[in-house]
C-alpha cells in the first residue's frame, strides 16, 4: 500500500513539474507573429513593436532619424545590404500603416517602453542581429527592388500584341527554374533553352507579334535561370547576350504594341539582363536595332521616370543604369547636341556611357563635344579619376592629330 501511494505521489509530482515547465515555456518569437498584447489599433507584429521601441528609445520617436541610422549601421552607407533592404522595406510598410491610423511610434510602443525584455529584444533585433528567413515578414520578403524586378520580367506582358506567357510556359517545361543547377547542369540548361528558343522561333514563322513574344519569353527565362545556376563556365551568361540582340532586332513596330509599352519594358529589361552582363558593350547597338531614333524624346522621358522610381526605392545601381540607358539611346540616335547635358547629369558615376558619347562624337569629327562630355562628367563619383585620365589622353590624341 505504501508503495502504491508513494508511486501515486511521485507520478503527481512529475505531472505537476511538467505542467509548470510547460506553462513557463513560450514559443520563441521571430518577428512575423502577432504582438500578443493590446495595440492601439488593429493587429501588430513583433517587428512593428521592435521598430517602435528602437525609434522611441534610440531616436527620440523620429522615424526619419531611425531610417538614417538604420542605413548607416546596417550597410555602412550602402542601401541594398543583405539585411538592410528587408528591414527598410518593413519600416516603410509600418510607417504607412501608422500614418493611415494617425499614430506615432510612442503610441504603438505603449507599455513595452517600460518592459526591460521588450526594450532589449527590440533594440537588438533592429540594430544588431542577423535577419533569418523565418524572421521575415511579408514586406521583408517582397521588397521594393523585388517588386520592380518582377515587373521588369513580366509586368508588361498583358499589353503585348501576343503575350509572352504562352511561350514562357513552354520554356518552363524544358528548364526547371525552381531549383539550383550546378555547373554541369547549367551547361545542359543553356543547350536546352537555346534549342527550345530555336524551335519556338521556327514555329512563329512570319508572325512578328508571335516572334516578339517568343524572344521576350526567352529573355525572362534566361534571367531566371541565371538566378538558380552555377554559371562558372560562363555558358549561360554568354548565351544571354545573343537573345538580347535578337529581341531588339524584331520589327516590333509591325505589331499593335504601343511605343511607350515597348520602350518602358525594354529599358526595364536591359536592367535585369545587365545584372548578368547581357548588354555589355552592345548597349548603343541594341537601341539602334530597336530603332530608337524616332522615339528618342519618349525614351528619355521614360528613362528619367525610371531613374526617379529606382532612386525612391534606393536601388542606386539600377538608378545609375537608367541614366546610362538615356546616354546610349542618344548615341544610337546620333543626338550629339544632347551629349554634354546628359554627361552633366551622369557625372562620373559610370564611365562607360561617357566613353560611348566621347567615341560617338569623335566618329562624327566633333572634338569639341568629346572634350565637353568629359568636362561635364568631371564631378565627384566612382570614376572621377578615370574621367580625368581620359580627358588627358583625349587632349594628347587630339593635339597629335592637330585639333584645336
Amino acid at each position: 500500500m505504501r508503495c502504491e501511494c508513494h508511486r501515486f505521489r511521485c507520478d503527481n509530482a512529475l505531472v505537476s513539474r511538467a505542467d509548470k515547465v510547460t506553462s513557463r515555456r513560450r514559443p520563441p518569437a521571430f518577428g512575423p507573429e502577432p504582438w500578443p498584447h493590446p495595440a492601439p489599433s488593429g493587429e501588430r507584429l513583433y517587428w512593428d513593436v521592435w521598430f517602435a521601441v528602437a525609434c522611441v528609445v534610440d531616436c527620440g520617436g523620429d522615424w526619419d532619424a531611425l531610417d538614417a541610422r538604420l542605413t548607416r549601421e546596417r550597410s555602412g552607407g550602402v542601401m541594398r545590404g543583405a539585411y538592410l533592404e528587408p528591414l527598410w522595406s518593413h519600416l516603410l510598410d509600418l510607417r504607412e500603416r501608422l500614418a493611415a491610423d494617425g499614430l506615432g511610434a510612442a503610441e504603438l510602443v505603449g507599455g513595452a517602453a517600460r518592459d526591460p525584455k521588450a526594450l532589449s529584444r527590440g533594440r537588438s533585433k533592429v540594430w544588431k542581429q542577423a535577419l533569418e528567413g523565418r524572421a521575415k515578414t511579408a514586406p521583408m520578403r517582397w521588397t521594393p527592388s523585388r517588386r520592380l524586378s518582377k515587373r521588369a520580367l513580366t509586368g508588361a506582358w498583358p499589353r503585348f500584341a501576343v503575350s509572352p506567357q504562352g511561350p514562357y510556359e513552354a520554356f518552363d517545361q524544358v528548364v526547371d527554374l525552381n531549383r539550383h543547377h550546378g555547373q554541369r547542369a547549367t551547361m545542359a540548361v543553356t543547350d536546352a533553352v537555346a534549342e527550345a528558343t530555336g524551335a519556338q522561333v521556327g514555329e512563329a514563322g512570319g508572325d512578328v507579334a508571335r516572334l516578339l513574344a517568343v524572344r521576350r519569353a526567352a529573355l525572362t527565362c534566361g534571367v531566371q535561370a541565371m538566378g538558380v545556376r552555377d554559371d562558372s563556365c560562363g555558358t549561360l551568361g554568354e548565351w544571354l547576350r545573343q537573345p538580347v540582340s535578337e529581341y531588339a532586332a524584331v520589327a516590333w513596330r509591325q505589331t499593335a504594341m504601343p511605343a511607350d509599352v515597348f520602350w518602358q519594358d525594354f529599358l526595364e529589361l536591359l536592367g535585369e539582363v545587365g545584372d548578368f552582363g547581357g548588354p555589355y558593350r552592345q548597349e548603343a547597338e541594341l537601341f539602334v536595332h530597336a530603332e530608337v531614333q524616332g522615339d528618342l524624346d519618349l525614351v528619355e522621358t521614360l528613362a528619367c521616370a525610371l531613374h526617379s522610381e529606382y532612386a525612391l526605392a534606393r536601388w542606386d545601381f539600377r538608378a545609375r543604369e537608367s541614366l546610362g540607358h538615356r546616354a546610349y539611346a542618344q548615341v544610337a540616335a546620333g543626338a550629339v547636341d544632347q551629349f554634354t547635358a546628359t554627361a552633366a547629369v551622369l557625372g562620373s558615376q559610370d564611365g562607360q556611357p561617357l566613353e560611348a558619347m566621347v567615341l560617338s562624337a569623335l566618329r562624327r569629327g566633333d572634338a569639341m563635344t568629346a572634350r565637353a562630355v568629359l568636362q561635364a562628367g568631371d564631378r565627384p563619383g566612382f570614376h572621377r579619376d578615370w574621367v580625368r585620365r581620359r580627358a588627358i589622353e583625349l587632349d594628347r590624341e587630339l593635339d597629335g592629330e592637330g585639333h584645336a
